[in-house]
């Protein structure tokens, strides 16, 4: 099971059956799917590639030309300096093309492990006043590998810098799916799970995309510690409905003797 923290407009997803996906520039936190580059190792790579293969120097030599970088042609490390700044400023380049990218094309619909994650409720809830959509992604998940969850770090990934496109390749292969997992540590309490999605596979209705999911993967609503009466007649209302029998419902209460969230089923 999978948590969506919402606001009382949350109900949309038991009403119309789907998700609401957003893009990467939309979220609260300015640091999402960043990375960096590991620039003090670069020249010690690219020199350790040029020992490797001395051949391939003539093809980092003609990347200055088209460039139009100048170079002293009889000093190898001369044209390795040149190279590595050269590559840096690609690299940098390269991952800014790729975050415009993923924002452009890439949705995101953010989701907990948990129910009764106190600052979760403050932050996402509108205070307490909203609801928690507990849902199984087993029933709207086709592809697991779209389904992440998250780490919390310090530092983000680093990436190495090379002068070989098939190293570069690999080192993509294997960290770009650390840097779509990775936040920062004080974010951890929000013990979150992303499921990613292309865009245009999925439904726009001018403002919002949008992706069906079945009924039956709508198990449980739970009702904020603040939610009013009108919150509990709409999840009543839809567990009525033929299709959400099934449906649990809980409400939020203080615990007595500590700083912990209960959930009743009402």
């Amino acid at each position: 099971m999978i948590y969506k923290y919402c606001k009382t407009d949350g109900f949309d997803i038991l009403n119309n059956c789907r998700l609401r996906f957003s893009k990467v520039d939309s979220f609260n936190d300015p640091f999402e799917l960043m990375c960096g580059l590991d620039e003090d190792t670069a020249h010690i790579n690219i020199k350790k590639e040029y020992e490797e293969f001395p051949e391939i120097i003539e093809g980092w030599a003609r990347t200055l030309d088209s460039a139009g970088i100048a170079y002293d042609k009889s000093t190898p490390e001369d044209i390795l300096n040149k190279f590595t700044s050269f590559q840096i400023d690609d690299f940098k380049k390269a991952f800014k093309a790729l975050w415009d990218d993923w924002n452009e094309n890439m949705g995101i619909v953010c989701f907990s492990k948990s129910p009764d994650v106190i600052q979760m409720w403050a932050h996402y809830t509108d205070n307490h006043k909203g609801i928690v959509v507990g849902l199984d992604e087993n029933e709207f998940i086709s592809d697991r590998d779209m389904l992440f969850t998250m780490c919390y770090a310090d530092d983000t990934v680093l990436i190495p810098i090379t002068g070989i496109p098939d190293t570069l390749d690999q080192n993509a292969e294997k960290l770009i799916p650390e840097i779509v997992r990775r936040k920062e540590s004080s974010w951890r309490y929000e013990k979150e799970i992303r499921v990613y999605a292309t865009l245009d596979e999925i439904d726009f209705d001018g403002y919002y995309y949008y992706q069906e999911i079945p009924t039956t993967a709508i198990k449980e609503v739970y009702l904020g510690l603040r939610s009013d009466d009108s919150a509990k007649l709409i999840a009543d209302c839809l567990r009525k409905k033929a299709e959400y029998k099934h449906l649990k419902i809980y409400k939020m209460y203080k615990h007595k003797t500590a700083f912990k969230l209960v959930a009743k089923e009402t």
